[in-house]
C-alpha cells in the first residue's frame, strides 16, 4: 500500500499558500503567484525525495488540482476552471432563501440587486 502523499511546502505571504510547482504558489484568499519572489523556494521541492500534493480535488486535462477559487494548477501553469469555484458561496445564497415565502424572496433579491453604486453623485 502506498504511503499518503505529504503536503507541498508552504509559501507566499505568511505561508498562506502551498507550492504547486517550482515557480507557482497558490492558496485560498491568496490566489496564485507565478514566478514572484514568494515562489523562489518552491524550486526546493524538486530536490526532495518524496512526492507532495497541493490543492484540492483533481481538475483539468493535465493532471492539475484546484489551487484557489476558480483556478486549476499543475507544476507548469495555472488555468481558470469552473469546477474549482468554491461551493460554499453557492450554499450561502441558497440558505438565504430557505423557508421564505415568494414575496420575501423577491424583496431580498431587489435589496441585493439594488446596491449598484452607493457613491453616485447626481449633477
Amino acid at each position: 500500500m502506498d504511503a499518503p502523499l505529504r503536503k507541498c511546502m508552504p509559501c507566499g505571504p505568511g505561508d498562506r499558500g502551498r507550492c504547486f510547482g517550482p515557480s507557482i504558489c497558490c492558496g485560498e484568499g491568496l490566489g496564485c503567484l507565478l514566478g514572484s519572489p514568494e515562489t523562489a523556494h518552491c524550486v526546493e521541492e524538486n530536490y526532495l525525495l518524496t512526492a507532495c500534493q497541493a490543492g484540492g480535488r483533481p481538475c483539468g486535462s493535465e493532471g492539475g488540482r484546484c489551487a484557489a477559487s476558480g483556478l486549476c494548477c499543475d507544476a507548469e501553469s495555472c488555468t481558470t476552471d469552473q469546477s474549482c469555484l468554491i461551493e460554499e458561496e453557492g450554499d450561502d445564497q441558497t440558505s438565504l432563501f430557505e423557508g421564505s415565502d415568494p414575496g420575501d424572496i423577491i424583496l431580498r433579491l431587489l435589496h441585493l440587486g439594488g446596491h449598484t453604486s452607493p457613491h453616485r453623485v447626481h449633477p
